[in-house]
């Protein structure tokens, strides 16, 4: 499990994800830290940063001073307790979701090595494949669709992985998939994803429910012509060492998606939150939406940039948490009382409260590829 995020050209993944993950991450997979280490050197790829991770121990109680936070990277290092490993997991599972690959989709090569299609593939246990498969879907969005239920002509059929750095998935990251997508709705397919993971999260959906009888339109749309089971969509392959676990696994992914909401080149923001209070609920009122970006056109370096701990840390009153540390510590608060979804669908429908001026989606003139 203790896949590796890498700041490959023209990956979509919003706050940077670490090198490894926790320690019992790293117990479960097949390689070696220094062989992954190796591996990521021999693609020559740069390793990222911790960003989600320093971001959700943040917001879950780790100890510094918001006016230190530009300079005190203390809760940025591997394994601090304040979130337990599991939530760490899943806050990095949208960025490396577990796949299979079925036959005809393994005959992806790179330096030699195949993919093995008995096998799951995950960075940290199929490097080679996992970078082959990356880097041929990046090509091919170029120029079709990447999908997993959807048959019009024209599209390709993608893995986990690839649709959401890629394709139909990216909603994972507060993202729109496609250009000229009006913000209402790419708005509903982030919350019916929240609503989903929430409900997992506090078991109001089973880890054994097929997604296929999941009555959230957004689930049916995207995986509803699979035979997968929430297990199977979160911890494939370690279905008996994870399932127990689960719960934690799902609010990990919703963090990230909401965190990813707080990147500026995943969406742009007005200057100013409004002011008062978010509506049936006692949390302050972020920033409203103007516009969901696609990642396409978007030049990779300057949407890196945006992902970046600096950027995170900006912040322009010394006393006053990033957004996204803010949003986390709320949502925290929430699952430690074991919240349901009715509880916590008011505040997350003002996170992702839209702008009275919003725009189609586009990559955003500030990240456009010149």
């Amino acid at each position: 499990m203790a896949a590796v995020a890498l700041l490959l050209p023209g990956v979509a993944t919003a706050f940077q994800i670490a090198p490894m993950g926790s320690e019992f991450e790293s117990k479960l997979t097949n390689e070696s830290e220094d062989s992954l280490a190796r591996a990521a050197g021999r693609l020559g790829v740069l390793i990222k940063g911790r960003v989600h991770e320093e971001i959700t121990q943040l917001g879950m109680g780790c100890p510094v001073e918001p006016s230190n936070l530009a300079t005190d990277t203390a809760c940025g290092v591997r394994d601090r307790p304040f979130a337990s490993p599991y939530v760490i997991y899943g806050v990095r599972w949208n960025d490396l979701p577990p796949f299979r690959l079925s036959p005809e989709e393994g005959n992806c090569t790179y330096l030699g090595k195949s993919c093995k299609v008995s096998q799951t593939v995950r960075f940290s246990t199929q490097p080679l494949c996992w970078y082959c498969l990356f880097k041929d879907a990046e090509k091919k969005a170029q120029t079709r669709p990447i999908v997993g239920c959807s048959k019009e002509k024209g599209t390709i059929r993608g893995n986990v992985m690839t649709r959401s750095h890629f394709g139909d998935l990216q909603f994972l990251h507060a993202m729109a998939s496609e250009e000229g997508v009006h913000p209402g709705a790419t708005r509903a397919k982030v919350l019916d994803w929240l609503e989903f993971a929430w409900k997992v999260s506090t078991r109001e959906i089973k880890p054994d429910t097929f997604l296929r009888d999941i009555q959230i339109p957004t689930v049916q749309e995207h995986f509803g012509c699979t035979e997968w089971r929430v297990v199977d969509l979160y911890i494939l392959g370690r279905q008996d060492k994870l399932g127990k676990y689960l719960h934690h696994i799902a609010f990990g992914s919703v963090l990230h998606t909401v965190q990813d909401s707080f990147a500026g080149a995943h969406v742009s923001r007005e200057q100013q939150a409004p002011a008062g209070l978010c509506r049936n609920s006692e949390h302050q009122h972020p920033r409203r939406i103007v516009e969901f970006h696609t990642y396409g056109a978007q030049d990779g370096g300057l949407h890196d940039e945006q992902d970046s701990r600096e950027a995170m840390t900006r912040v322009n009153v010394a006393d006053r948490w990033p957004d996204a540390v803010e949003a986390t510590h709320n949502l925290a608060q929430f699952y430690e009382e074991r919240a349901l979804w009715s509880d916590v669908q008011p505040y997350m429908q003002c996170l992702f409260e839209l702008a009275d001026e919003r725009k189609d989606s586009s990559p955003g003139d500030p990240y456009r590829r010149r």
